[in-house]
């Protein structure tokens, strides 16, 4: 495979060898499958990066970086790092000069932050105002702190007074960075803060109940004798016995106490709970000084909310998308869900769970990332490569395997490829992956990954799993799986070579949309395994294709399910009474279920690929109830003969002309109803 054909717009590269730490052969088989490759050695001592174009060295960074001078549009990738060793690693040089030479991702909507500075701190109060006295005038005096003193201990005096100090009890804290919204309740009658220390207060209190507390006075519950002669003589009103509860903004928090108020696995920025930990402390001060100004980060999401399965008519369907986020950025809104995008931190576990494509990762999208695999398993195999294992992870898994890198070489048939986060891997990108040429995909996250991340991960690998087993493709089971831990466990779950390619590699490339991807992934796995299945395949419970069983017995009609159907699986006939079921639409969010008034329905997941799963079957039909007087359809039999059974008892309905009603359309009820003795007392029954 020539990849210079067809490449004229080839972006630039620059391959440092390094002294030889990358093997001439694997340089000189790469420069000669790849355009736009410029082959340097010593970079970092003697050489000038251009300014534009892709650099074939993390290590150094930092150094070619200042020395292209601010403003240069020139990117890392880590050549230097993973195809250190012998010609072994010429595969993985070529995949990496080739995803380098890729333009980066087209940019995204942007989120800001405004912060001040202003910082609140709470715990015990002697610890709190020490660490404020500390941070207070840092930023070029931009912080300014304020803290919540949670415990009763005398507080130091300070002369001159700079910092706030509020006695508070039950404090919350919700927000972001620049948005942090405290409440809380006083927890003594005067308020420090306020308080100027003049003694008019002690001076007045009969009961010897107020003292000095080094900046301020306190009040003793205990001795008090409630005759409020000291809110008589406070001239600034900082006394107030009401308790009145508070509420303020900040920029900052910190949190000392031993239990953090967030507690989701990811806070969110500008939040620092060092849960009595010095060194997280340490890092939290250093980190808030450099936490003043205006700020932004990716909008890293983008949710369709027409299909969005969450909820329909205040019945709850699928929720896994707020189940899986760890900054609780994700919650209910309606029929749908509503994502703060100052919270997420764009993890992408969300879009990996979302089983209608509704939410969707845009850092970058299954689009860009798809292109990246497609580029580095075509230069793999130009150069003749053993058949890789792709692993997917995130920022920090790179950054271990970099430095692990520095005195390990890697497995040859090891191909990383770094997101921003490995949560985002959904089962669209792992079959994808395969179908373009990867012998197996394994998905890298750390050993304290959230457990929603991990639990999604061998979601997704069950899933897809059994896609490929039930195709009868090869080694199924052994493509796909899931790592937890640092960069050696990765390498122990690397021992066993991968398995050979399942075939010609797939031409299409991944969509935006996630079904999309999914049906093209399985048009592709279909024509490898040479036929349609017969049969459906079976999957895993929670997965996103299944089919709706629905027990005629019991169902009447009512339609309540189709207005509940998110995904439109589920329709009615416009001139019949019937109830159709187009099976590749279902996503198994179960509104359908519980809405059905009968609990007439069920979910069984499974994989139909029959042609016939793509268009409306009908699942059950009933003849229309005729009228009793004039003989005009006006309802379904089932529902009919339902209400019948169910008013056999009522005392409204004992006659047999009466009970005949029951089977009458509108217009003819109403006309029996009042050429009938009994009619007036009946029309009102009816009429309720």
């Amino acid at each position: 495979m020539d990849l210079k054909q067809g490449r004229p717009d080839a972006a630039g590269v620059t391959l440092c060898r390094c002294q030889g730490r990358i093997h001439d052969a694997a340089v000189a088989s790469v420069t000669s499958a790849l355009d736009g490759v410029q082959v340097v050695d010593q970079l970092c001592r003697s050489g000038t990066p251009g300014t534009e174009g892709a650099i074939g060295c993390t290590r150094e960074a930092p150094v070619l970086a200042q020395r292209a001078g601010e403003g240069a549009a020139i990117r890392f990738f880590p050549a230097r790092e993973f195809a250190a060793g012998g010609s072994g690693a010429t595969p993985r040089l070529a995949a990496l000069v080739a995803m380098a030479q890729l333009p980066e991702p087209p940019p995204v909507d942007a989120v800001s932050y405004q912060s001040a500075g202003r910082v609140a701190i709470i715990g015990a109060g002697p610890e709190a105002l020490q660490w404020a006295q500390r941070l207070q005038g840092k930023a070029d005096g931009e912080l300014q702190v304020t803290v919540f003193a949670e415990d009763e201990q005398p507080l130091t005096a300070q002369s001159p007074r700079r910092i706030p100090v509020h006695r508070a009890r039950g404090v919350t804290v919700t927000g972001w960075l620049g948005h942090f919204d405290l409440a809380w309740t006083p927890a003594n009658a005067v308020d420090a803060a306020t308080c100027t220390g003049c003694g008019a207060c002690i001076t007045a209190c009969s009961s010897d109940a107020i003292v000095r507390d080094g900046i301020a006075a306190y009040v003793d519950a205990g001795r008090c004798n409630d005759k409020r002669r000291c809110i008589e003589v406070c001239e600034v009103g900082a006394i107030d016995f009401s308790f009145t509860p508070r509420s303020a903004r900040f920029d900052l928090v910190l949190d000392l106490s031993l239990q953090p108020r967030l507690t989701m696995p990811h806070p969110p920025q500008g939040y620092f709970a060092p849960a009595g930990d010095p060194v997280k402390l340490t890092d939290a001060l250093l980190a808030m000084t450099e936490m003043v100004g205006e700020f932004e980060k990716p909008r890293f999401f983008d949710y369709q909310r027409s299909i969005c399965a969450h909820s329909r008519n205040k019945i709850d369907g699928c929720s896994r998308c707020i189940d899986t986020c760890s900054t609780s950025a994700i919650e209910a809104d309606g029929d749908g869900i509503r994502v703060e995008p100052h919270l997420c931190m764009g993890c992408g576990a969300c879009a990996s769970v979302c089983p209608t494509g509704a939410m969707r990762y845009n850092y970058p999208a299954v689009p860009e990332i798809g292109g990246r695999i497609r580029a580095a398993l075509n230069a793999w195999q130009a150069v003749d490569g053993p058949v890789p294992t792709l692993v997917l992870h995130g920022a920090a898994q790179a950054t271990a395997l970099q430095a692990l890198a520095e005195t390990e070489v890697l497995p040859d048939q090891l191909l990383p490829l770094a997101l921003h986060d490995g949560a985002s891997v959904g089962p669209d990108l792992l079959l994808y992956a395969l179908a373009v040429g990867a012998g197996r995909v394994m998905v890298w996250q750390a050993e304290d990954a959230p457990v929603t991340y991990t639990a999604s991960a061998r979601r997704a690998v069950s899933f897809a799993t059994a896609v490929l087993d039930g195709l009868g493709l090869p080694q199924a089971a052994a493509r796909l799986g899931c790592v937890e831990g640092d960069a050696d466990a990765l390498l122990a779950g690397l021992d066993i070579a991968a398995p050979t390619a399942l075939g010609e590699p797939a031409r299409f490339h991944g969509q935006k949309d996630k079904r999309t991807t999914l049906e093209m992934c399985f048009e592709h796995f279909m024509k490898l395994a040479g036929a349609i299945p017969a049969e459906a395949l079976p999957l895993p419970a929670g997965s996103p294709y299944g089919t709706v069983q629905i027990d005629g017995g019991k169902c009447t009609l009512c339609k309540s399910c189709v207005g509940a159907c998110p995904s439109k699986a589920l329709t009615e006939a416009p001139d019949a009474l019937q109830l159709r079921f187009r099976e590749m639409s279902c996503v198994q969010c179960g509104l359908c279920v519980e809405t059905c008034p009968e609990d007439a329905l069920s979910l069984l997941p499974r994989l139909n690929l029959a042609a016939e799963a793509r268009q409306p079957r009908v699942i059950h039909e009933d003849p229309p109830c005729h009228c009793a007087r004039c003989g005009k359809p006006f309802g379904s039999t089932a529902a009919i003969n339902r209400i019948v059974e169910k008013l056999a008892g009522n005392p409204h309905f004992s006659t047999p002309e009466q009970r005949k009603r029951l089977q009458m359309c509108g217009d003819c009820r109403v006309v029996d109803m009042m050429s009938s003795p009994d009619g007036r007392p009946q029309a009102s029954i009816l009429e309720h």
